[in-house]
């Protein structure tokens, strides 16, 4: 022999008698050569060698010599390896000896030697050739245990095992075509997502070609294995050409378009279905879920109502879902009615009524209702802090927020990170962005989530080089964006006037991470150029868009060509922003004051009619801050507060000294056709101005300020502001719609980026 001769007529190295013997095995085309070989491994001591041991078993399987493979897998000493029983298995299937190969499958698992994915072919194999199938279902229990049912190659021998049953056993009788088929549908059960939707059908399919008959409960399983997987059609399909559905088939396919947020498809079906069967309590919970993704009100009346004739309005599940449902529909009275009918409450439905407040913006009640639960002796949970947390943000409730951070670190969930993700929020968004970099610092997991909060937070209060530093930590940290995360980073980049760093953040969603870029990233960019006064580019930019704009794109650019006064590219966006969305009352008013600014009185007239016949009202302005552990509220042109004269006449000082400073009111920001006196009255009855001088009557000299406010802050009140922190030595923290600005020595943090 080759090899032998080699060795026999040279002096080898280890490695070059490995490569010499391993060359000869894989050549070796008959027995006799095999033996020889087997000898030499022997002889120069690699007969235990993994790779060796393997190749001789299949060798000799492929020479019809199963005394040989066992004599080899004998004498192998690593028994605790996969491979070597694979390949064991695999030849005694190959030769026949399908019982010896389940042995060895059996002696395996008892020996805790894990099974991978080729290991089960072989073992399904002899499954089928012995007819046996109740250990073929025993198999099939082992492939999804070790979470192997998905795969293709396995699939293919559960499907031939079962078929092969059925044909070996059809014409003796001892197997029913019953069992086979529920062996199939079996396989089809367990393909639950997309990624499994071709073995599932591949199964169905194979099915319907061999003349298999599904029962109703085998079509069930098809219809939720189409469902599960997002095939829609072939679901309904399977659904529409039964012989006749029960309550699992209606309530399959239900769940099938809820879960794929067909929600007009499911309300169709749950009404067809009311006329063919009763629903059941399942249908109902299963139906609830949606009315919060709707909002739709006639909705969740309708099926409160055959919730209380049905008499499943007492279960706790229905009723904090409910309470749920009205408060996401707008009806936070309804949700309290709800919540006061029910006659036990658990976490679940506190944690339900302080989100609807939350959903509902009524902070107070969400206060009390926290109080209330604690009183009635409710432990908090930490669903409870992620829907409480939110409240603090409303009305900058600091000292709220501060006991429910010590609460948090009492109960033991600061480790939490949605809890931590939640804080830097509550922290952002109540003027402490301090905080929150402790909190986010603090934290010892963070996930996409917390970094998209704290960029959003460096965003609000305009520290842009912030946020790009946090942003590359985050990918150092092996964290890849989303499309959300790349909308924080570009705002921030808008709100620091950073133009070529927020569009190579927007050539890298597409370059570098395949995202493509949606309509909200398209208006960052819109508002980044704007901002930084480049509105033709910003123009032309939306021009180009490959998405159709839409009216929130075309309102930011006419937003920023009030604040720069460019009248003309105004006036041609002014109308694209009517047309596409001509029933929000918020761009009417935006129109509004651009045409109010021009001192084009006839247009602002007509946009106004059109707004009162439509009837649409644009939301009043409002600023509040908080004194003392309370908040006081002021509209525009306020006169009905407390002390209302001294803010009046805070005011007017305030006005003359600004004017010895060099202040010039700019009046284009009153948007009333009335003379210029008036004008002046009305700057100064802004809500802001007064929130701010009744602020600095009831603080001590020296103290920050911090006001919010529910809409943008007009150019002569920012500049005011600036006046207002450097005559009266304060710093002003102001939140309105857009982002944090903060006063200090007359000058303003967003460096007029807002």
């Amino acid at each position: 022999m080759k090899a032998a001769r080699l060795l026999s007529n040279s002096i080898c190295t280890s490695r070059e008698i490995y490569t010499i013997i391993k060359k000869a095995l894989f050549s070796s085309s008959n027995r006799k050569d095999l033996q020889k070989l087997h000898s030499l491994l022997i002889t120069v001591g690699l007969q235990k060698s993994l790779i060796f041991s393997g190749k001789l078993i299949s060798k000799y399987s492929q020479f019809k010599d199963p005394r040989s493979c066992l004599l080899v897998f004998r004498g192998n000493s690593q028994a605790n390896n996969a491979y070597i029983w694979n390949t064991i298995i695999r030849a005694m299937t190959h030769n026949g000896l399908y019982s010896k190969a389940l042995e060895f499958y059996v002696e395996m698992r008892k020996l805790e030697v894990k099974p991978d994915r080729y290991t089960f072919p072989s073992v399904i194999n002899a499954c089928g050739s012995l007819v046996d199938l109740e250990r073929g279902r025993v198999v099939h229990e082992d492939v999804m245990e070790l979470g192997f049912g998905s795969d293709l190659f396995i699939n293919n021998a559960l499907i031939d095992m079962y078929s092969s049953v059925l044909l070996a056993c059809g014409g003796i009788g001892e197997v029913e075509e019953g069992q086979v088929v529920h062996g199939l549908v079996e396989k089809v059960g367990t393909c639950t997502d997309v990624t499994e939707l071709e073995v599932g059908r591949y199964v169905h399919e194979y099915m319907v070609s061999n003349g298999y008959e599904c029962d109703t409960v085998a079509s069930n399983i098809i219809i939720n294995m189409y469902a599960k997987c997002g095939d829609l059609l072939h679901a309904s399909e399977v659904f529409e050409n039964m012989g006749s559905q029960d309550l699992v088939s209606w309530n399959s396919l239900l769940n099938g378009y809820i879960e794929n947020r067909l929600y007009q498809e499911a309300i169709e079906l749950f009404r067809r279905m009311k006329k063919h069967i009763q629903p059941d309590f399942v249908t109902y919970v299963t139906l609830i879920s949606i009315c919060t993704e709707l909002i739709s009100i006639n909705f969740t009346e309708e099926l409160h109502c055959d919730i209380i004739k049905q008499g499943f309005d007492c279960t706790q599940i229905v009723g904090n879902a409910l309470v749920d449902a009205y408060a996401k529909c707008g009806k936070l009275e309804d949700s309290l009615k709800q919540f006061e009918n029910m006659k036990v409450r658990d976490i679940v439905t506190w944690n339900s009524i302080i989100a609807a407040c939350g959903h509902s913006e009524n902070t107070n009640l969400g206060f009390r209702m926290l109080s209330r639960m604690r009183v009635e002796g409710v432990m908090p949970d930490i669903p409870t802090f992620l829907s409480a947390l939110p409240l603090c943000s409303y009305l900058i409730a600091k000292r709220q927020g501060k006991e429910m951070h010590g609460c948090i670190f009492r109960l033991g969930f600061e480790c939490s990170t949605p809890i931590g993700n939640a804080l830097i929020e509550m922290y952002s968004n109540s003027g402490n962005l301090r905080n929150s970099v402790l909190v986010f610092e603090q934290m010892k997991t963070k996930d996409l989530v917390s970094w998209t909060a704290i960029i959003s937070a460096y965003g609000m209060y305009g520290e842009g080089s912030k946020a790009l530093e946090a942003f590359e930590h985050m990918k150092e940290a092996g964290i890849v964006p989303d499309h959300i995360i790349f909308v924080s980073v570009i705002y921030a980049c808008s709100h620091s006037g950073l133009v070529q760093e927020g569009r190579a953040c927007f050539e890298q969603m597409k370059k570098d991470y395949n995202i493509e870029p949606r309509v909200e990233h398209y208006a960052c960019v819109v508002d980044l150029l704007s901002r930084s006064g480049l509105l033709a580019e910003a123009e032309e930019f939306i021009i180009s868009m490959p998405l159709k704009p839409d009216a929130s794109i075309w309102g930011v650019l006419l937003s920023a060509c009030r604040a720069s006064g460019d009248m003309k590219i105004a006036e041609r966006v002014s109308e694209h922003v009517l047309q596409l969305n001509p029933n929000d009352p918020g761009y009417h008013v935006l129109a509004s004051n651009m045409y109010a600014a021009l001192g084009k009185w006839d247009k602002v007239r007509e946009i106004r009619t059109s707004l009162k016949a439509k009837g649409l009202k644009k939301d009043p302005g409002c600023s509040w801050l908080e004194i003392r552990n309370k908040v006081y509220y002021f509209g525009a042109g306020d006169r009905f507060f407390k002390q209302h004269e001294e803010v009046v006449q805070l005011l007017d000082v305030l006005s003359s000294l600004m004017a010895k400073e060099g202040y010039a009111a700019d009046v284009k920001f009153v948007l009333h056709d009335v003379e210029e006196d008036e004008k002046l009255g009305m700057l100064c009855g802004h809500s802001e101005r007064l929130a701010i001088a009744f602020g600095l009557i009831h603080t001590k000299p020296g103290a920050q300020l911090l006001v919010m406010k529910n809409l943008r802050v007009c150019g002569d009140c920012h500049t005011v502001t600036k006046y207002i922190s450097k005559l009266m030595h304060r710093e002003i923290l102001v939140r309105d719609a857009n982002r944090f600005h903060l006063f200090k020595d007359g000058t303003c943090s967003c460096r007029d980026h807002w």
